[in-house]
């Protein structure tokens, strides 16, 4: 301990002597080392606890600085105005991210700008050691105190002393200083939990992909009900217990026949997919499936009128897409697109009751659901086609980040994506019937008005049900509970005459569209913004996935040691440098903000120099993060050139790969 604090009284004293110069001098440092003596010495994390010696104010914490991880080491230096700036990095990691790791904003020891701009001079990661020399020379002018910066800027206040104010510090038009004036707390601490998504958005999700990766087991005789062309089948079907179905021919469903509905992955593709068996079904033949397949897949709507593109009528936001309709297995087989961790709206605003009386929907509420309804409607009749799947329990109800992360009230919070499910199944069981489109369409909006007035009753209005008793009573119960104009639309959908066409519908439903288009905007920007967070999580998942390729690698074809030297020896000593980072007794400093900047800096390839100390302390390497990129990508790179491709490994072949990440 006396050798190093000799060692750092000597360093202060040199400090105070230093000048920047821009010659080209250089001096050895260590054993395998040269630091340029007329640039400022890059930044280590091993010397910011010298510096807490040299001002004669207390040490830093672990994130306000660095301390060596050997006791007794000292780094011989002939500068000590840039320190100021490791410093004001230290102060800054816990509240980098990102996005502002390479600008960072000087703030003096324990302190804050506190002044009526808000901001002090801000410089950029490849010349701010400059800016940060000249805060040091200010620095060396004010009255520090418990790592925190103290200067008056008003006269007469009692306990501050006037300090004189360095001619580049910036001045209000009155000619006030806007020095700051006191201590301020430091910037919020960041854990690893506050890069990316949200701690709610991130559960939300996990439960969402758990659940799309549910198998049945494979013993289970119920896997003989798919196709070989799928596998990995899950049981969608559930009783009113909640009990999956356990026969291999399923309960009777709402279509008529025996039904059966699996989650599966598709072979040809890998994707998912929902999967409706129904037995029995003599009157559908491989020509009617593949007719109703044609139908719905090429059947489209022109958008926009200067453009004639027409988009595919199954690609509507507001659809579970069909795929294609097959006939295998003596069975008829239907596939949609696969929505994990959705519910019909029976399920959750009916069957969640268990029979008890429901509670009515908030009108808000209610709007929403007939606005999304009413857009998909309006594509698919608009395509000479009609739903025939408005019921309930045909109906997907998909919540939003809103309702997964703020739940509020009995509903939740209102904001969840309806889709309409089942698209061409009754087409393909009723291809025979012949009906006519228009009164389909008419159909469309009957059932429309009996799902109205069942969200709004909290009873589930069928046509088997509804009569003129059931309709004035409904009539009673939206005129005292709900608007004028909610009242109006659920009468009118349900008159014995031709209902209104979805498109008069659709003009009377303008002003509620507004409403749902900000809300979605709302959602589209959240998300947006989850997106880019989880895209700067993707930069740094690339930096670590190359370098956990590379460090530590037992061989690379016949060289043993081919991690341990080259370019390969400086990742090593980068990885030390970023993430094994300890205080002079030897205990780890887990700095978030070290690592993010850190990563940040070598994906960019910043010129900024560091210090890179081997494990025994006799290496010193002094190199850029540009440096340490061009070592990473090299490597990587080699490392790529000499791999087996996926199929050769799998064939048990050798051969040239290219991989690309």
């Amino acid at each position: 301990m006396d050798d190093l604090s000799e060692s750092l009284g000597q360093l202060s004293t040199k400090a105070k002597e230093w000048k920047p110069s821009f010659s080209s001098n250089t001096s050895a440092l260590g054993s395998s080392s040269s630091i340029d003596s007329g640039a400022p010495p890059p930044l280590s994390p091993r010397s910011n606890s010298m510096r807490a010696v040299a001002e004669q104010s207390p040490p830093a914490s672990p994130s306000h600085g660095w301390k060596p991880s050997m006791p007794g080491r000292s780094i011989s230096s002939s500068s000590s105005d840039w320190r100021a700036e490791e410093d004001t990095a230290a102060l800054a990691m816990n509240g980098a991210t990102w996005s502002n790791a390479r600008a960072p904003e000087f703030i003096p020891r324990g302190g804050a700008p506190n002044n009526s701009t808000g901001a002090l001079p801000r410089s950029n990661s490849s010349s701010s050691w400059s800016a940060a020399s000249g805060a040091q020379q200010h620095l060396n002018h004010t009255t520090t105190s418990n790592s925190s910066l103290s200067i008056a800027h008003e006269e007469g206040v009692p306990g501050e002393q006037q300090q004189d104010v360095p001619s580049w510090w910036p001045a209000t038009e009155e000619g006030e200083s806007t020095v700051p004036s006191g201590p301020a707390p430091p910037p919020p601490p960041r854990t690893i939990h506050s890069i990316g998504l949200s701690d709610a958005l991130w559960r939300h999700y996990r439960e969402v992909s758990l659940e799309a990766r549910r198998e049945m087991d494979p013993t289970d005789p119920r896997h003989k009900a798919i196709p070989p062309s799928f596998v990995n089948g899950y049981l969608l079907d559930f009783d009113v217990q909640g009990n999956s179905a356990t026969n291999i021919v399923g309960a009777r469903s709402s279509f008529g026949y025996p039904s059966l509905v699996f989650k599966v992955t598709s072979r040809e593709d890998g994707h998912l997919y929902c999967l409706r068996r129904l037995d029995n079904c003599r009157a559908v033949s491989h020509k009617i499936a593949a007719a109703v397949t044609d139908r719905w897949t090429t059947s489209g709507i022109t958008l926009d009128p200067t453009n004639p593109v027409r988009v595919p009528v199954v690609d509507h936001p507001g659809l579970v897409r069909f795929h294609r309709c097959f006939v295998a297995q003596r069975a008829v087989f239907f596939v949609h697109h696969y929505h994990p961790g959705a519910q019909t709206l029976r399920e959750r605003f009916f069957a969640a009751q268990n029979n008890a009386v429901v509670a009515p929907l908030p009108e808000p509420m209610i709007w929403s659901i007939v606005t999304q309804l009413v857009s998909a409607m309006r594509v698919v009749h608009g395509s000479n086609l009609a739903c025939r799947s408005l019921q309930l329990n045909h109906i997907l109800c998909i919540p939003t980040d809103e309702v997964a992360g703020s739940p509020a009230g009995t509903y939740g919070s209102g904001r969840f994506r309806i889709r309409i499910n089942c698209i061409g199944v009754s087409d393909a069981l009723e291809f025979e019937a012949r009906k006519q489109l228009p009164d389909l369409q008419q159909e469309d909006m009957r059932d429309l008005g009996r799902l109205i007035l069942s969200l709004a009753t909290g009873s589930e209005i069928t046509p088997n049900n509804t009569n003129g008793d059931t309709l004035r009573r409904c009539d009673a119960f939206l005129s005292r509970n709900y608007s004028g104009n909610l009242h109006r639309l659920a009468i009118s959908l349900m008159a014995r005459q031709a209902p209104p066409s979805i498109y008069d519908l659709s003009v009377g439903l303008a002003d509620r569209v507004f409403s749902e288009l900000d809300a979605s905007h709302s959602t589209a920007d959240r998300l947006g913004t989850c997106l880019s967070a989880e895209y700067e999580s993707g930069r740094a998942l690339r930096l670590l996935l190359k370098l956990g390729m590379i460090n530590e690698r037992p061989e690379f074809g016949m060289d043993s040691r081919w991690s341990e030297t080259g370019d390969c020896y400086v990742l090593q000593l980068f990885r030390d440098y970023v993430f094994h980072q300890a205080d002079g007794a030897g205990r780890p400093v887990m700095d978030l903000g070290h690592v993010t900047t850190a990563l940040n800096k070598l994906d960019v390839a910043d010129e900024e120099k560091i210090v890179l100390t081997s494990r025994d302390g006799k290496s010193l390497l002094v190199v850029s993060f540009a440096d340490v990129a061009r070592c990473l990508e090299g490597a990587f790179g080699e490392l790529c050139a000499g791999s087996v491709p996926p199929p050769s490994m799998n064939s048990g072949g050798g051969g040239q790969g290219v991989v690309r990440y």
